[in-house]
């Protein structure tokens, strides 16, 4: 590696529209980050190229276009409108406004329809859509090695579009400690890049690219380096005589704080307490800061919204009586007839309240859960403010006078009840149960003498584990037979023997045929089954779930690993098991029909918990108590008139 970019070029291009964007609006405003290494500064200016096109109804020459770097105005320009082709515009970015760590980067959108200001604002005619085909230059120092307080750049380069990742390596001969260490460095990309697919490779063969070297320095091959943290050559060596020093190592390397302190080219590790992640939902109320909103701002005129995924605690028993309370405030200002609060969940609306004077300070929205949301596997929760101001420009925003703020002792409720919960797919994989906590440690089956592909699977999912979980356990790897107590297990469809503890309790099985056993009557068709990968969650007799991964080869172990950087695939994973064929296409099946789904929540409503039943046996006691006393003060009135 002749230095830290070489393997990606030092001139970064960004492509930050994964799709055509078009805005509809007047003012719209488009808002893209990104992240500059610590460590590295830019030779030059920036560029972003902007290719776009615009909707023929718009009116020159009120339109235009203008760029933003981190509250700094750029460039400004008209739209030329009415032309057919795509144009292209080149904005300067200047160095001066750049800055280590995180950039906000900003486009303006001001754009008026024919029929007149205000009168056509949310019309689809009135628009200007950005390309795919925009991009974003940065030239880069272009350095003989990477500081180590880059990391994980330019390992994991998220500038690159798709995210670029090298290898990560562990010897032919590596232990299961090392591999756990390799597993662990994947979890920490997987934290540091929350909201983006990524596919990652690891192998215990040599290489001749760069690469990230993870074990012993015998299990490597090398000699004893002079630190346990080291960048040779741009390839860096994370090693160490024995687990607990690899562990050390690669929990510094994970935390962002103790990684950017690292200013040369070797470290050492050092004792880091583990840090407390974000909770889940659990039984009882979870507010949104626990949750990792401690507060949610809602600002501009007319319709602003946010969206929040949350996830059923695995295997708990729900029941009615849950609720979403948001505590909130307002500008005072808004008009109070035009002016609401609408909370919608699973696409079902179950709230809402007007934005008054009165509740500016101490708005107070509580939301009952309906039985069938209460039975859901996740709650897609939408909140929605429009602010509504009086005599409005519509091609000003109004930020700091227009706003709602939901806020972080908002909380979200789950009652106990009789609502039978099977392990799902949602957000796959998934490790929260009852008390909304993370677990500290996870278990990897991984087998002996684990192939590329199986293991670079195993680590796009624990990096992918470390993002829909919001954190990062510390993963252990076995090649030992399995117990039945992992919590993630990947294998072949011919690997009867080694899946012999768990075999009953496996929806669909492995068996020496190479052709799985389906169980249960689930209405999978074997023709399926043929070059495909299954996917399941099944009870652990411990508690908690195993994630079994079954796959037909280890080619269609790494088409599935590639499947995995579709955006929408954690919509497409769901129920208690899916098939995921050779040709690319998902199905999904669950153990509860419909039918006892609905029956179970008909229970649920008809049931009495023994407190109720006692309250309201004692109410009726007083009741009656109260009705006698009223009754005998009755008599003695008429008793005292004769």
């Amino acid at each position: 590696m002749g230095s830290c970019l070489s393997a990606f070029g030092s001139d970064i291009q960004i492509r930050p529209f994964f799709a055509d964007k078009p805005m509809h609006s007047e003012g719209g405003r488009w808002t893209y980050f990104f992240q500059l290494p610590h460590g590295l500064t830019l030779t030059a200016d920036g560029s972003f190229a902007i290719d776009y096109d615009t909707s023929p109804t718009l009116a020159a020459p009120d339109e235009s276009l203008t760029v933003i770097l981190n509250g700094q105005p750029v460039d400004s320009k008209t739209i030329v409108v009415a032309n057919p082709n795509p144009e292209r515009w080149v904005v300067k970015l200047p160095r001066k406004y750049c800055k280590s760590g995180f950039n906000e980067l900003s486009v303006v959108v001001r754009s008026v329809s024919r029929l007149g200001p205000c009168s056509e604002d949310d019309d689809m005619k009135n628009w200007v859509r950005f390309r795919t085909t925009s991009v974003i230059g940065l030239p880069l120092v272009e350095l003989q090695a990477c500081p180590l307080n880059a990391y994980p750049f330019p390992y994991l380069n998220w500038l690159s579009e798709p995210i670029g990742t090298v290898p990560i390596a562990v010897g032919p001969l590596a232990k299961d400690a090392s591999i756990s260490a390799a597993l662990n460095i994947a979890a920490g990309w997987g934290r540091r890049i929350t909201d983006q697919a990524l596919i990652l490779t690891m192998t215990r063969s040599a290489l001749n690219v760069p690469a990230v070297h993870v074990g012993t320095p015998a299990e490597l091959g090398i000699r004893k380096p002079d630190a346990e943290i080291e960048v040779h050559r741009g390839d860096l060596y994370i090693t160490g005589p024995d687990k607990a020093v690899l562990d050390a190592s690669v929990t510094s390397l994970n935390n962002p704080e103790v990684a950017s302190q690292m200013s040369g080219l070797s470290a050492s590790p050092m004792e880091i307490k583990a840090k407390q992640t974000e909770a889940g939902p659990r039984l009882g109320a979870t507010t949104f800061e626990e949750l990792g909103y401690p507060s949610i701002r809602l600002a501009g005129v007319g319709s602003q919204g946010t969206a929040i995924v949350l996830r059923r605690p695995l295997l708990v028993k729900i029941g009615r009586g849950g609720q979403l309370r948001l505590r909130f405030r307002h500008a005072a200002t808004l008009i109070k007839t035009h002016s609401m609060l609408s909370v919608a969940i699973n696409g079902q609306q179950i709230g809402s309240s007007l934005l008054t004077p009165e509740n500016s300070n101490d708005g107070d929205l509580v939301c009952p859960l309906p039985i069938n949301l209460a039975d859901a596997n996740q709650w897609n929760i939408e909140i929605t403010a429009h602010n509504e101001l009086a005599n409005v420009d519509c091609s000003k925003r109004y930020e700091d006078i227009a706003w709602t703020t939901i806020l972080g002792m908002s909380d979200f409720e789950l009652q106990e009840g009789t609502l039978p919960n099977t392990p799902f797919l949602e957000g796959f994989p998934y490790f929260r149960s009852i008390d909304g906590a993370l677990p500290h440690s996870l278990t990897v089956n991984v087998g002996t003498k684990p192939s590329t592909e199986l293991l670079s699977f195993t680590a796009t999912i624990v990096a992918r584990a470390a993002q829909t979980n919001h954190g990062v356990p510390i993963w252990h790897a076995s090649s030992e037979e399995i117990t039945g107590n992992e919590d993630l297990v990947v294998g072949l469809f011919r690997q009867e023997q080694r899946f012999s503890r768990i075999l009953s309790n496996l929806l669909v099985a492995p068996s020496k045929s190479g052709v799985p056993t389906v169980t249960r009557g689930l209405p999978i068709l074997p023709s399926s089954l043929v070059g495909a990968v299954i996917v399941q969650a099944v009870p652990k007799p411990s508690g908690g779930v195993m994630y079994v991964i079954l796959a037909a080869s280890n080619n269609a172990l790494q088409k599935f690993t590639q499947f995995l950087a579709n955006p929408e695939v954690g919509g497409m994973l769901k129920g208690q098991i899916a098939v995921f064929t050779q040709e690319g296409e998902i199905f999904a099946f669950d153990t509860m029909s419909e039918a006892e789904k609905r029956a179970a929540e008909a229970a649920e409503m008809r049931r009495y918990k023994p407190e109720m039943i006692l309250w309201m046996t004692t109410a009726l006691i007083a009741l009656a108590v109260l009705v006698g006393f009223m009754g005998s003060k009755f008599v003695k009135k008429k008793s005292a008139k004769k």
